[in-house]
């Protein structure tokens, strides 16, 4: 019994050491704590119950059925069910396809997995009105992920491991050793699931638990797990510092051109350090997905190769459906593949407005006289034409392969592709760039230049008015 008390004070003192130091919880919380069904999650569930008048917070049991496991996964649901229900604790429970998902999405189970899980945790988070996530990973969980990254090669920010917080995600257990979560857990009789891959060495993270790391407490550091912790802890002191200077160059850099796109101009990330670089780069990935850590070293490195071409039209593919284009001086975030837009057309009626439903817009065409222009028009979406110079019908359009225009000033035709190329007009964009015509002839490339075939001159006696009305 004595031994009980000792293990329940020093685990619980430990969680409560790790809460105050890191700022975990605040009297008032709602907390939903992701059970597995492990000793981890079992343990951290039932400390904070424990703890939850002297804590003042309110806890909801979460937990995600992978369906990879078969009948293990479907009884490791029902355990967490039993669990709550003896707690007195709202449970939630879901049953995804990961397989399916990462076939899907090209990424692996264990990416496709993560991301399912806190898809859940978030949907369960905003379902209570609750504001914090709270997940078991422990001390030995932290020197894990240290060296396993070291054995794979990462950077500062693989080297920080697991955090204690990040944005709504807390984790109390940190600081705690797996042998004394094991000891709680059958100190009270627990019974937690047991994932019987754990206690292979066929997946990379337990053969590093069950040899590599024995073989080093027993040959060079007996207290290695606590020397690959610290290690993430002054790393991390560094990473933040780079963090916040990113994320500062990221919010002066970030152009919000329109939904589900963010852009920057690609001199301006030149003159800074390529360490800045890739933050802000990983940064646009987590604008339009909402995913943290979601780009690989090797994918930033491909965006910086990407960067240094600078050749206008290439893509580069990444997870989730996000590209990256590079267009002129931009490199273009866009989530999803780009549709094919419709061909549309048109016809205006002259001396009325026409709403274009394709673009989400009318034009409104008016014949004035010449004494009524008393200046050219200055205005991108506004501009004036000799309406005798007019022989069909004027309608509205989208580019067609082989279409050529005259631009004003210029000394005959050029392809319109070309006239796009010269005023930097995006590829993904020129579908969209309304074309005023004459029947076969291009009138105005609206919002670019007017056809010099249909310019103002002396002999003008009547002016067609055209503007553009969003």
């Amino acid at each position: 019994m004595k031994s009980k008390e000792v293990t329940d004070e020093s685990i619980i003192n430990q969680l409560l050491n790790t809460v105050k130091e890191h700022q975990l919880i605040k009297p008032g919380d709602k907390i939903v704590v992701a059970v597995s069904g492990g000793p981890d999650s079992v343990t951290l569930l039932h400390i904070l119950h424990r703890l939850q008048s002297e804590l003042d917070i309110e806890l909801f049991g979460a937990h995600l059925n992978h369906n990879i496991r078969g009948i293990e996964a479907q009884m490791d649901a029902q355990y967490v069910f039993n669990l709550c229900e003896d707690l007195n604790i709202i449970c939630f429970i879901k049953s995804v396809e990961v397989e399916a998902y990462a076939a899907k999405n090209q990424l692996t189970s264990e990416q496709a997995g993560r991301i399912l899980r806190y898809e859940f945790f978030d949907e369960v988070l905003n379902k209570v009105g609750a504001n914090k996530i709270a997940i078991g990973h422990n001390k030995n969980d932290q020197g894990e992920t240290v060296l396993m990254r070291i054995l794979r090669g990462a950077g500062m920010q693989g080297l920080t491991a697991i955090q204690y917080q990040r944005d709504a995600i807390i984790r109390p257990l940190l600081d705690v050793n797996r042998d004394e979560i094991e000891k709680y857990c059958n100190n009270h009789s627990l019974a937690p699931r047991i994932d019987h891959t754990n206690l292979t060495s066929v997946y990379h993270r337990n053969k590093i638990r069950r040899e590599l790391i024995p073989y080093l407490e027993e040959n060079y550091n007996p207290a290695v797990l606590d020397s690959l912790v610290k290690t993430a802890s002054i790393l991390k002191e560094d990473y933040d510092y780079l963090e916040k200077e990113g994320e500062g160059m990221y919010k002066n850099l970030v152009n919000f051109e329109k939904k589900d796109q963010v852009s920057f101009f690609i001199p301006a990330l030149e003159k800074l350090h390529p360490a800045l670089i890739a933050r802000i780069l990983r940064r646009a990935g987590e604008e339009l997905l909402g995913k943290g850590e979601l780009l690989s070293y090797q994918q930033v490195q491909n965006l910086l190769g990407l960067l240094e071409k600078k050749q206008t039209g290439k893509i580069i593919h990444l997870p989730m459906d996000l590209e990256a284009a590079i267009s002129y001086e931009k490199i273009i975030f866009y989530k999803g593949t780009k549709e094919e837009i419709e061909p549309f057309k048109e016809n205006l009626i002259v001396d009325d407005t026409t709403y274009v439903h394709s673009l989400k817009a009318s034009f409104e065409l008016k014949v004035i006289s010449k004494e009524d222009v008393t200046k050219v028009s200055r205005d991108k979406f506004e501009k004036h034409f000799d309406f005798d110079k007019f022989q069909e019908a004027i309608f509205v359009r989208n580019r067609r392969e082989g279409d050529r225009f005259w631009p004003l000033g210029l000394s005959g035709k050029k392809k319109l592709k070309d006239f796009f190329i010269d005023c930097k007009v995006e590829r993904q964009e020129r579908d969209l760039v309304p074309l005023i015509c004459d029947g076969k002839e291009i009138v105005w490339v609206v919002g670019y230049r007017i056809s010099e075939k249909y310019k103002i001159t002396d002999q003008t006696e009547q002016v067609l008015s055209i503007k553009l009305l969003k």
